[in-house]
């Protein structure tokens, strides 16, 4: 396309300078024009071989311009002619065109070798003339232009080797920066959360207790908090095997997240123990989801089949700012911690007094 631009912008230089044979000439640039537009067709057909393609183009142009110097009968017009056919050669071609100096010296060799022949054929001038009117600059242009594409298509390929190694070097570094963030993520799950059921573990369930403390005592709303105790968890290890006193506490983990729901937090206190924390829940919400939390247990036994029992025993407490004095988390998990022993030990009594009257 920059060849056909360049080729158009000689229209009125043909008509004035060389009136004899302007229509000739440009018989020849329309033709030179189709050239280039099968180049550009060849060039999307086949990319890969864009230098041959180039080449091709670029000796017929060449072509053209010997037989176009030598129609020219007008010293002045020969050396403009010339002159920027040479300055296209030194500065167009290079700004646009990057290819091997062997590419080059193959397209300068139309006119190095034909240029002189079909001159002293065709034109009217003399041999002198053409020394005169800018031939010698165009000979020693195309002598150098190798050279000239040589280094440049040295440095683009330096370039381009060092662009190709900078972006492996960025890739890799992507990837050790991606392999980082991807342990540094695992050690901060593996340091926040409890590996058996995957709940978060004590530190990070009593940092969001707190957190969630301090902001229900700042806006006066209501907070409660389920403590929760696996029961008979040594008879379901003794009598079933370890496994599957794993299985239970993951039972229950899992149940105790769907009672926390998605404003509040379950963690893992330790062994058998666990900590629901219920931002914004009334006493009656919390009574609610602990009776949810068995009834969906017992549930889950019934349905899957279960042969070992999954009993757990909840100690509720609710803290309310505008009733209530200011309470810190141990306090609260302390008061829940009795209740819910007072719980586990009535409902021992009420099946101990049971075996007594069966018996």
């Amino acid at each position: 396309m920059f060849a056909i631009a360049g080729l158009s912008c000689f229209l009125l230089f043909d008509y004035f300078e060389v009136p004899n044979a302007w229509q000739l000439l440009w018989a020849g640039r329309f033709l030179l024009i189709g050239i280039c537009l099968l180049c550009v067709f060849l060039l999307r057909r086949n990319p890969q071989n864009p230098n041959g393609i180039v080449l091709f183009g670029a000796i017929a142009s060449n072509l053209f311009f010997c037989f176009g110097a030598a129609m020219i009968d007008n010293v002045i017009a020969l050396s403009l002619w010339n002159l920027s056919f040479a300055t296209c050669m030194l500065i167009a071609m290079p700004a646009w065109l990057v290819w091997g100096w062997r590419y080059q010296l193959a397209s300068s060799l139309p006119l190095i070798v034909f240029y002189i022949p079909i001159f002293t054929w065709l034109s009217p001038l003399q041999l002198t003339d053409l020394v005169g009117a800018g031939g010698a600059y165009l000979m020693t242009t195309l002598c150098i232009a190798p050279a000239l594409a040589h280094a440049r298509f040295s440095t683009f390929q330096r370039t381009v080797m060092l662009r190709l190694a900078l972006e492996g070097r960025n890739a890799e570094l992507n990837r050790v920066n991606q392999q980082l963030l991807t342990q540094q993520h695992e050690l901060e799950y593996r340091a926040n959360h409890d590996l058996l059921t995957s709940l978060p573990n004590r530190r990070f369930g009593l940092e969001f207790f707190e957190q969630v403390l301090l902001d229900s005592t700042r806006v006066r709303r209501c907070l409660s908090i389920l403590f929760v105790d696996v029961d008979r968890l040594k008879h379901v290890n003794d009598s079933f095997g370890h496994a599957e006193g794993d299985h239970l506490i993951q039972l229950v983990a899992e149940g105790v997240a769907q009672a926390a729901g998605d404003q509040g937090m379950a963690c893992r206190l330790g062994g058998d123990e666990f900590l629901v924390v219920l931002p914004g829940a009334c006493d009656m919400a919390s009574q609610q989801a602990a009776t949810q939390l068995m009834r969906r247990l017992q549930e889950r036994r019934l349905r899957e089949g279960i042969a070992f029992p999954v009993d757990i025993s909840i100690g509720r407490v609710t803290h309310d700012p505008v009733l209530q004095s200011d309470v810190d988390v141990d306090d609260l998990i302390q008061i829940a911690d009795d209740r819910m022993y007072r719980q586990k030990r009535a409902r021992r009594r009420a099946a101990a007094g049971l075996s007594d009257r069966q018996a």
